[in-house]
């Protein structure tokens, strides 16, 4: 079974937020296999003023989250798809890890 992972963004403004959305993390879609992440969803929540993105992925059956993400940040295809961004508009992340129940249609 798949291990999931939802992470939570927090980018500086509203308009930092929209970059990230429609332009960086597309980008981020063609390489994401290649390290073997399964990406499941981006979202904002509805209404609110926080510039949130929530990101939904998964990883595979054994694989270290946390490893698989530090390999994909270190990686030259990272590096190019980040060129042109500051990262420092990502003010903070929270990676929270969930694993499917037996029941769940995402395993």
């Amino acid at each position: 079974m798949r291990t999931f992972e939802l992470r939570q963004y927090t980018l500086c403004d509203r308009e930092a937020l929209d970059i990230y959305m429609n332009q960086v993390y597309p980008r981020h879609l063609n390489s994401f296999p290649l390290f073997g992440i399964d990406p499941q969803g981006i979202w904002t929540v509805k209404g609110s003023t926080e510039p949130q993105a929530f990101v939904l992925v998964s990883y595979p059956e054994g694989e270290d989250p946390g490893e698989v993400v530090r390999r994909y940040m270190g990686s030259a295809e990272f590096a190019e798809e980040t060129k042109d961004w500051d990262r420092s508009n990502i003010v903070a992340v929270q990676s929270t890890i969930l694993m499917p129940s037996t029941s769940s249609p995402l395993k």
